[in-house]
């Protein structure tokens, strides 16, 4: 990431190294295209209660075997985001969103299941002018400007 600062008419620019994200997001979903390829199936063994879903039932009953299947299907995509820090600072962050499917067998069924995982790969905080005045109303009290009488 780079912050260009032009002093003359105060504006901020920030970049991010496209070819170098895209490069880091091949890389990745190559080696977790590997890495689904050489896990094998695994069984899991969960109690018969939990698979209903009753808080009455968790942890009851006898174990059923569920297998676990990562299939071959990666993606990978950025998120950006914004949030302020402070009066005169906003901090900006750039994540790797790595997404990939997995079926899951049960007796006589069978189901995927999408699993997300975010990686922060880059942070900056955007340092601004001060401003002379500062007000700072909540959301919630907007509309609470005259009091109630108590």
């Amino acid at each position: 990431m780079r912050v260009l600062n032009n002093k003359l008419c105060r504006s901020l620019v920030t970049q991010g190294n496209t070819m170098m994200m895209n490069m880091l997001a091949s890389e990745v979903a190559l080696t977790v295209q590997d890495k689904i390829k050489n896990i094998k199936t695994s069984a899991v063994k969960v109690p018969l209660g939990n698979v209903f879903g009753s808080q009455l039932l968790a942890q009851h009953g006898p174990n059923i075997n569920i297998d676990v299947t990562p299939i071959g299907m990666v993606n990978v995509d950025f998120k950006t985001e914004f949030e302020e820090s402070g009066i005169n600072q906003t901090r900006h962050k750039i994540y790797l969103i790595v997404k990939t499917q997995v079926r899951i067998i049960v007796p006589f069924s069978s189901d995927s299941t999408e699993v997300v995982t975010s990686v922060p790969i880059a942070e900056t905080i955007i340092v601004g002018k001060v401003p002379q005045n500062y007000i700072f109303v909540p959301k919630d009290e907007m509309l609470n400007i005259v009091p109630n009488g108590n």
